[in-house]
């Protein structure tokens, strides 16, 4: 399930030419970590976003095609779309999936460094107390 995962945030935070895309941002090591240390359900949910992310073509851009097998500029379009539609259900389930993906796209130097923000400090590794 990480590659539909993966899939559906590379079409969410895509390279444009100011800023870098999260394929640029350590992606897999980061999808690594929140798999790890994520409570069961936030993962499941999760993964429950980037499904429906995958399975709404239909309803946004009217293909009935997974979202992995769209044209480059359906897949834009698609994105734009879900993540703003009017179902509230839909749109939550698909911002697990941005949330996950903010994560590791926000603390990425490089795209703190075009945005004129400091780098965040080196993870202290101490936020989980089991």
């Amino acid at each position: 399930m990480l590659w539909l995962l993966r899939s559906a945030i590379v079409m969410i935070y895509p390279r444009t030419s100011s800023l870098p895309g999260i394929e640029d941002c350590a992606l897999d090591e980061h999808l690594a970590k929140f798999k790890r240390e994520s409570p069961p359900l936030i993962w499941l949910g999760t993964v429950a976003g980037a499904l429906i992310f995958h399975l709404t073509p239909l309803m946004t851009v009217y293909l009935p095609l997974p979202a992995f097998l769209l044209p480059a500029k359906l897949k834009d379009r698609h994105a734009a779309r879900i993540t703003s539609t009017s179902l509230y259900l839909v749109r939550q389930a698909v911002f697990l999936v941005k949330l996950c993906a903010g994560l590791c796209w926000g603390a990425d130097p490089e795209v703190r460094k075009r945005l004129a923000l400091p780098p965040l400090p080196k993870d202290p590794g101490t936020w989980r107390t089991t």
